[in-house]
């Protein structure tokens, strides 16, 4: 029984961060903050174990862990690419909307 609500809230988890991803808002704060941990990570190697000044977060028990940066050379450009694409369509989404709404009431 504990296993199969695990299970559930696995799912439920997964399902709601893909509907999040949906929003460019939401992307804009995991490219954010994975900047920031990648940004951590290299302070933190140049710097030396001993002179970093705060330790990384321990990620959530469950939570991806993912991959390290050397894996993903491109993420925080993706990301924000992403988002600004996104942001892009809305505009332009809303401009097309503006101008169908005006057609129709110059010929209504």
């Amino acid at each position: 029984m504990p296993h199969e609500i695990l299970n559930t809230m696995r799912t439920l988890r997964e399902d709601m961060r893909q509907r999040l991803l949906q929003l460019p808002e939401y992307r804009a704060l995991v490219a954010l903050d994975r900047s920031i941990e990648e940004i951590s990570e290299i302070m933190g190697q140049a710097m030396g174990p001993a002179e970093a000044s705060t330790p990384a977060p321990e990620p959530a028990p469950g939570a991806e862990t993912p991959p390290p940066p050397a894996a993903r050379p491109n993420s925080i450009a993706s990301a924000f690419a992403e988002t600004l694409a996104a942001r892009i369509d809305q505009r332009q989404a809303r401009a097309a909307n503006t101008s169908l709404q005006a057609q129709r009431a110059l010929c209504g």
